[in-house]
């Protein structure tokens, strides 16, 4: 994939762009990061994902305190800030705090020519701040009950500002809650007084937080089997931060832990809680009081009463109440990794979008018949930003004027308006869909799908345009335009007739269609795309040469799309063209509708990514009612069509990487 360079002007256009305000119901989060970040990486992938986060309007980096002494600490802390293009973010040391040695923060010295690869004034034109004077300052100026603060370090700052009498009045005054990832608070490889390092490198001070953090302030503790728990995928790191030359996050990680370890994210999953606490990526312990032991192990102790929590809370004494813990199950784990890798691996807002990618893209959909199809498109458009995919053409399978017209309307939302779109002639249902009539509401050229493309000619003219095997197309609508296009012959567009095209420019063809499982007790079930246009579907399925993968009726279902993030993850910019066609398809609240064509979309951009098990190849046919009927080959590896497969584990996985892809803000 060709690379651009981060330089310097992107720097200073997203440091512009990032103080504009930004629309939303909710003010964000002011957040103070304390971090030792000097020793294990996963304290850079903390921060990163906070600009992601800032980046959508959720939280305010206010101030970074360093609770380690490294004299490239705080240069790295500013070269990243300047990297997502906040270089104004105040930073703040402890020129008393213990020494520590990194393996990575070195990037920040080496230069390209006379400049420094990742820029920074840390070190260079300015010096950092007092961490205990900083984090005064930055309280001081906060509303009463607003600002979160994440300590994934020492607690030696926080320990300095509860040992200040001003500072602990500010505690009291202006804080929401101190999330911590610190301790153990289950048994570790066998070990059931396992002292974790962020309280075992500085025993007293964790201790002073411990007992003088005042009691009307929660406390929110992250242990290290949460960590643990959900490691970030070496996956990642390879795959998804090639949208520049030089990515500071890809060469810390890979200087800190290797190309082939996936790491901890003990520091992320503070974050994720502080900004998502009421998203259920993690429960509770009842409420009770953390003790740190001379030998830095953590006991907890419940308050009385607290096993009937929330019941008998106003028995409870207010001072032994304070703490609580992150606790875990494995479907959780699951989408907690899944949120972390897509918010730290989310590039800056304001980079440009990559001009190649490993993944060259056909959407075929019968877009107006339901409202995951515009999601799915949504979806796409966030993985092109990532660098992931190129959006070649869009298809529209159903027969309505306004389905092309919506089409160029989204894709004009994403600032992808030039994307050629084509239209079906004399398709499937014809009715109006309930959401078309948004388009009028957004900036469009395309007016109507009779000004569109015959969706035959742009197929034939984009596969023809691109190197053999190179195009995977998601088809999650009717099968009539990759029917029709098998039946085309050489023109002066390519010499090959369809069926010769196809076999040498695609790569691979994801479906959303059919019912590969018992669907509501019905071993007979009848999936929409399919009935709608069997005598397509048959065709299709008779002469297409090239390796299928069916997404059925059965997954979409099984990873629904969550209400709660229609109504909150899309208020960047009101009105929201998503936001609104999901409330104009689907008004029921509160209403998760399912991702059938989400799902043919990440397995087609990610299939290696483990998103989902394959069932053994075979053979998919089409009954004259519609039921598509698989039969496994006698021979293993053999057959042309393979079918999707997902256990919880996995739909929680899928689950969050269609909320966060689909929800991510359009580029500024």
């Amino acid at each position: 994939m060709k690379k651009t360079t981060a330089n310097l002007v992107f720097y200073i256009v997203a440091a512009t762009l990032s103080l504009l305000p930004r629309a939303g119901s909710a003010e964000p989060i002011p957040v103070i990061f304390d971090t030792d970040i000097t020793g294990d990486v996963d304290d850079a992938l903390a921060l990163a994902m906070l600009h992601t986060l800032s980046d959508r309007g959720l939280c305010e980096i206010k101030a970074v305190t360093i609770s380690k002494k490294n004299e490239l600490a705080a240069p790295f802390v500013d070269a990243l800030n300047t990297f997502y293009g906040r270089p104004d973010i105040p930073i703040g040391i402890d020129p008393e705090a213990p020494e520590r040695d990194s393996k990575y923060l070195k990037v920040v010295t080496e230069k390209s020519g006379d400049k420094f690869r990742y820029p920074h004034d840390i070190g260079v034109s300015k010096e950092p701040e007092l961490a205990l004077d900083l984090l005064k300052k930055t309280l001081a100026a906060a509303k009463d009950k607003s600002v979160v603060i994440i300590q994934v370090g020492l607690a030696t700052n926080i320990a300095q500002l509860l040992n200040d009498k001003e500072g602990m009045a500010l505690i009291e005054q202006k804080v929401d809650h101190l999330s911590v990832m610190a301790g153990a608070f289950e048994t570790i490889a066998g070990n059931n007084r396992y002292c974790e390092a962020n309280i075992r490198n500085h025993v007293p001070s964790m201790q002073t937080l411990a007992e003088k953090w005042p009691v009307t302030v929660p406390v929110i503790w992250s242990g290290f089997e949460i960590g643990i728990a959900a490691p970030y995928p070496r996956k990642s790191i390879k795959g998804d931060f090639e949208m520049v030359d030089h990515h500071i996050i890809k060469e810390a990680y890979l200087l800190h832990t290797g190309p082939e370890h996936d790491r901890p994210t003990w520091d992320l999953t503070s974050v994720l809680y502080s900004i998502f606490p009421d998203r259920g990526y993690f429960d509770l312990s009842p409420p009770g009081r953390v003790e740190v032991r001379d030998d830095g192990s953590t006991r907890f102790r419940p308050a009385q009463g607290a096993r009937d929590f929330p019941k008998n809370t106003d028995k409870m004494q207010a001072e032994k109440k304070r703490d609580r813990y992150l606790t875990m199950t494995a479907e959780q784990a699951s989408r907690v990794q899944e949120a972390l890798v897509q918010f730290v691996a989310k590039p800056p807002a304001t980079f440009p979008t990559p001009k190649d990618a490993p993944v060259s893209f056909i959407f075929d959909t019968d877009m107006g018949n339901d409202v995951d199809d515009a999601m799915a498109l949504a979806m796409i458009h966030a993985l092109e930003r990532r660098g992931a995919c190129k959006l070649l053409a869009v298809t529209s399978t159903k027969d309505h004027e306004k389905s092309a017209a919506y089409i160029d309307a989204l894709n004009t939302f994403y600032g992808n308006g030039d994307v050629p779109i084509g239209a079906v002639r004399n398709g499937v249902t014809p009715e109006y869909g309930k959401y078309l009539p948004l388009a009028e509401n957004y900036p469009h050229d395309l007016k109507s799908g009779a000004d569109a493309e015959d969706a035959l000619v742009l197929l034939r003219k984009t596969l023809a345009s691109q190197p053999d095997n190179s195009v995977s197309i998601a088809q999650v609508g009717f099968f009539t335009n990759l029917a029709r296009l098998l039946d085309t012959e050489g023109d002066d567009i390519s010499p090959l007739n369809g069926v010769e095209l196809v076999k040498k420019k695609v790569k691979q063809l994801v479906i959303m269609a059919g019912a590969f499982q018992t669907i509501r007790y019905d071993n007979g079930y009848c999936e929409y795309n399919v009935f709608k246009d069997v005598p397509s579907a048959q065709h299709f399925t008779e002469k297409w040469p090239s390796p299928i993968i069916w997404s059925g009726f059965e997954i979409g279902i099984s990873a629904a799309y969550p209400w709660e993030s229609v109504m909150k993850d899309y208020d960047y910019i009101t009105p929201h063209i998503i936001k609104e066609s999901y409330l104009d398809y689907a008004p029921r609240k509160p209403h998760d509708r399912p991702t059938w064509d989400l799902t043919a979309v990440l397995h087609a951009v990610y299939p290696d990514r483990g998103y989902f098990t394959l069932s053994p190849r075979g053979r998919v046919t089409i009954e004259e009612n519609g039921f598509s009927t698989f039969t496994p080959s006698r021979k293993p590896g053999v057959g042309r069509d393979r079918y999707l497969v997902m256990n919880k584990i996995k739909a929680a996985k899928v689950r969050e990487a269609l909320v966060q892809l689909t929800s991510e803000p359009p580029k500024k």
